[in-house]
């Protein structure tokens, strides 16, 4: 298994939000639009990605604030 992790400090994202936020266009900010913060279609990729290729992706409040983004792969055997 390969484990690919990427570790933010910004406010985070509320657990209850966690899996809202793997459905596009979904924003935990409803004051940014797409001229100021993208399309929000990114998590959402990822996920039907690991969906479809069996991989495993997690989203994990940090307790020091900020958001651990975590996508586990299976090595090719």
């Amino acid at each position: 298994m390969v484990s690919i992790q990427i570790m933010d400090s910004a406010a985070g994202i509320p657990p209850e939000k966690i899996e809202a936020v793997f459905r596009p266009f979904y924003r935990l900010e409803t004051s940014r639009g797409s001229s100021t913060g993208g399309s929000e279609v990114g998590l959402a990729i990822v996920k039907q990605l690991a969906d479809a290729n069996g991989w495993d992706v997690q989203l994990i409040p940090r307790p020091e604030g900020g958001t651990k983004a975590v996508l586990k792969l299976p090595l090719a055997s």
